[in-house]
């Protein structure tokens, strides 16, 4: 009787904590997944390169592609922008994120571009993006400070700049980086400007009049870059394999 009471007393014990359990996730038997997304999910991998080399940003951009690491970037519904999912990039320039079946929008923003592509998650699959983000340096043979001007909550500090170029190097509008270097390796520093004016180019020359985002001193620099910025992206898809998924390449 003894043996057959203890027995009982187990199983009701047992009973016990799985009932508990059920009521309280805090308990064992839980799901460990941290946030998971409800249903079915797909696996968004982006990743990005670059041809600037970020550990001295005042360098012109090479012919080489250094992986953008630790870079945040944000993932939105298609249709409804005001939720962003943000994400970094690794060391490796890569991230991955799972995310419900849909479409949905990679936006990032680098040097000065400001960059939207569109994606689709299928449940089971891998949508992959691969983004390159290329620069090209003009070097300044001469520049001109024409003055500071009042902007719209700011103000604006214009230069005329000669490009040595055949072709056309930017239109009015576009937005260009300044890349102003001083005496010592490492000193200067970085401007954005807009393309106010344009002359076509002539005999390998070309104008510009710039409005740039803080003052610039060309005497005191030893050399002028400006460069243009331009990007590429590559979208593909395949269902996940035994493997899983990675975000390197």
């Amino acid at each position: 009787m003894a043996i057959l009471g203890l027995i009982g007393t187990s199983i009701l014990l047992v009973l016990f904590l799985n009932a508990s359990s059920l009521a309280n996730p805090t308990l064992p038997f839980q799901n460990n997944s941290p946030t998971p997304v409800p249903g079915p999910t797909g696996t968004l991998v982006v990743q990005v390169h670059t041809n600037q080399n970020e550990t001295d940003r005042l360098s012109n951009p090479t012919n080489r592609s250094f992986a953008l690491g630790q870079k945040g970037f944000t993932v939105t519904v298609a249709d409804n922008s005001s939720n962003p999912q943000i994400m970094i990039t690794d060391t490796k320039g890569g991230s991955l994120q799972e995310l419900a079946p849909g479409r949905y929008v990679v936006r990032i923003s680098d040097q000065t571009l400001s960059i939207k592509v569109p994606v689709q998650i299928f449940a089971g699959n891998e949508t992959k993006v691969r983004l390159t983000i290329n620069g090209t340096a003009y070097p300044v043979v001469y520049s001109e400070e024409s003055g500071v001007f009042p902007a719209v909550g700011k103000v604006r500090s214009d230069m005329f700049v000669e490009l040595q170029s055949s072709t056309s190097v930017a239109s009015v509008n576009d937005l260009v980086l300044l890349q102003v270097r001083g005496g010592a390796p490492g000193v200067g520093y970085l401007a954005n400007a807009t393309v106010l004016a344009q002359q076509p180019p002539t005999q390998g020359t070309e104008w510009l009049e710039l409005g740039a985002s803080t003052a610039i001193d060309p005497v005191n620099a030893t050399s002028i870059s400006l460069t243009t910025w331009t990007y590429s992206s590559v979208v593909t898809m395949q269902p996940i394999g035994i493997a899983g998924v990675s975000a390197d390449a």
